[in-house]
C-alpha cells in the first residue's frame, strides 16, 4: 500500500516523543571516573594514530576530487595558454585591422566605444584620444579590436561552457538539442546555489568527462573524441560571424571579396586565434573551474597604482620615462582583459577548498598627462645619446667627465 504524504505527516507526528521534560541522572562518580579515564586514553588523538584512519581519509578525499591526478596542472601552465591567445591575437590584428579610428564616421566611433563598455571610459573620441598615451591614440583601431576578439571568445565559450555538447536522447537520435546547454548551464546554476563547493566539483567533472580524449584519462575516450571535433567544427563559422559583426567588421583594413586568397587567409588565421581561446577555455574548465569573470576597469578599482598586485600590469603601448607619473590616473581602457576564476575548486589540499584563480592578469591603459620635467629628462637623454661616439663605454665615460 503506498502512503500518501499525509500519512507520512501523520506517521512523524505519533512518533514524536512526549514533551515532558526527563532530568538526566548522574551517573555515579565511579562511572564518570571510569568515563574520563577512557577518554584521555582514546581520545581524537587516538583516532588519528589508528593505522586505517588515514587509508579511510584518503579514501573519502579521493571520492571528493575523483580524477584530479590525471588533471594536474599549475596556474603558470593556465597563464602561458593565455598569453599564446593573447599574443596570436595581437599578430592577427596589427596584420589586418586599422590603426587609427579617426578615419571612421563619428557614429561608428561612438558604436565601438559603446561595445567596450567597462572596458573603455565612456566619453566621445575627441576627449578619449586627448588623454590617450600617444602610440595608443595612434594605435587605438587594432587596441579595440583585441579587446572584441577577447570579449567575443568569452562570450561564446566562457560564458557557455557547455555549448558543445549535442543533447540527444540517444544514439540514433539524428537531431540535436540546440537548448541542451542553457538547460545544462541552469543545472549547474541551481546546484551552485544549494553547495557552490559541490556544484563547482559537478561542472569540472562533467568537464572532465566530456573532454576525455587521451588513454590515461578514460577507458573509452571515444566520447571525448567526439566532442574535440564538435569544438573544431563551429571555428571556421564563429570566424565568419565575427568578420561580419558589427562594429567589428568597420575596423577591418581591406574589404575582400569573400573567395578571394587574401579573404580566406585573413579567415583562416582568425580560425586559429580562436582555436587558441578555445583550448585555453577546455583547460581551465578542466583544471581549476569555477565561475569565469574578466576584470575591467571596475573590477581593478578605476584607478592606476603601482602596486604589485598581479592582477594589473600596464600596456605596452603606455611607455614614457617616468612610469610614476600614471599613478593615481583613471584607468581609460582595458584592451586585454584579466581572467580570474571565481570560487576555483583547488583539489590538491587534504579538503578541497574554493578560491579565487588568478589565470592573467590585465593591462591597462591609463590616463597620459604630460609633465614638462619629463620632456626635459626625455631630451636630455637623446643629447646624451646623440653625443656617444662609436667608441667603447669606458672612453665614453671619460670623456663625457672631463
Amino acid at each position: 500500500m503506498v502512503q500518501t504524504r499525509s500519512d507520512l505527516k501523520r506517521k512523524a507526528t505519533d512518533l514524536q516523543c512526549s514533551p515532558q521534560f526527563v532530568r538526566a541522572e548522574k551517573p555515579p562518580d565511579e562511572q564518570f571516573e571510569k568515563e574520563r579515564a577512557f577518554e584521555r586514553k582514546y581520545g581524537s588523538g587516538f583516532i588519528m594514530q589508528h593505522p586505517r584512519y588515514h587509508q579511510l581519509m584518503r579514501g573519502i578525499t579521493a571520492l571528493i576530487t575523483n580524477g584530479a591526478d590525471e588533471w594536474a596542472f599549475d596556474l603558470r601552465d593556465l597563464e602561458r595558454s593565455h598569453q599564446i591567445t593573447r599574443m596570436v591575437a595581437l599578430g592577427w590584428t596589427l596584420e589586418y585591422l586599422i590603426p587609427d579610428i579617426s578615419v571612421l564616421p563619428e557614429y561608428q566611433i561612438h558604436r565601438l566605444i559603446t561595445r567596450a563598455d567597462g572596458f573603455c571610459a565612456q566619453m566621445d573620441w575627441a576627449k578619449l584620444r586627448s588623454l590617450l598615451p600617444p602610440t595608443a591614440a595612434a594605435h587605438f583601431g587594432d587596441l579595440m579590436g583585441e579587446l572584441l576578439i577577447h570579449l567575443a571568445i568569452h562570450e561564446r565559450f566562457f560564458e557557455r561552457p557547455f555549448w558543445y555538447l549535442d543533447g540527444k536522447r540517444g544514439p540514433d537520435d539524428p537531431n540535436e538539442d540546440p537548448e541542451f546547454a542553457t538547460k545544462l548551464q541552469y543545472l549547474f546554476e541551481r546546484f551552485y546555489k544549494t553547495n557552490p563547493r559541490y556544484g563547482v566539483l559537478w561542472k569540472m567533472q562533467t568537464q572532465r568527462l566530456a573532454n576525455s580524449g587521451i588513454c590515461h584519462r578514460a577507458q573509452d575516450v571515444e566520447f571525448g573524441q567526439y566532442n574535440a571535433k564538435r569544438h573544431e567544427s563551429v571555428l571556421a563559422g564563429f570566424a565568419d560571424d565575427l568578420l561580419a559583426s558589427e562594429p567589428f567588421c568597420w575596423l577591418l583594413r581591406d574589404s575582400y571579396p569573400n573567395t578571394s586568397p587574401q579573404a580566406e587567409k585573413r579567415r583562416d588565421e582568425l580560425v586559429e586565434v580562436l582555436r587558441k581561446g578555445l583550448e585555453t577555455m577546455i583547460k581551465c574548465e578542466t583544471w581549476t573551474n569555477g565561475q569565469p569573470v574578466l576584470r575591467g576597469i571596475a573590477e581593478l578599482g578605476g584607478v592606476w597604482s603601482a602596486d604589485k598586485s598581479a592582477a594589473k600590469s600596464l600596456h605596452p603601448y603606455t611607455w614614457r620615462p617616468r612610469h610614476e607619473l600614471y599613478n593615481g590616473q583613471r584607468i581609460l581602457f582595458v584592451p586585454r582583459p584579466g581572467l580570474v576564476y571565481v570560487d576555483s575548486l583547488d583539489c590538491y589540499g587534504f579538503l578541497p577548498q574554493l578560491s579565487v584563480a588568478d589565470v592573467c592578469e590585465a593591462e591597462v591603459i591609463p590616463a597620459y598627462i604630460p609633465r614638462d620635467d619629463e620632456e626635459e629628462s626625455d631630451t636630455s637623454d637623446d643629447d646624451e645619446k646623440d653625443g656617444k661616439k662609436d667608441v667603447g663605454d669606458e672612453e665614453w665615460r671619460e670623456e663625457k667627465n672631463a
